[in-house]
């Protein structure tokens, strides 16, 4: 489980570095660059995440407690 909190840094610090270097080049080529490299990797975390969903692996968001199901 420690490898996939691993994988999500990584990525969060690749689109950040890419952003960051997107704010800063006045080239639009580079831009351009930056731009579908950002895409790309927004795809491969979007199904990242959708893998750590199917296999339980991601928490889930705190829930109320089923009264019905408490009393019986």
């Amino acid at each position: 489980m420690r490898e996939v909190g691993q994988v999500t840094v990584t990525m969060a610090y690749i689109i950040s570095s890419y952003g960051l270097g997107l704010t800063n080049t006045m080239r639009k080529d580079v831009a351009l660059s930056f731009s579908r490299l950002m895409a790309e990797i927004l795809d491969y975390v979007k199904d990242g995440a959708d893998l750590l969903i199917e296999n339980g692996w991601l928490e889930k968001v705190p829930e109320a407690a089923d009264r019905q199901e408490l009393t019986h």
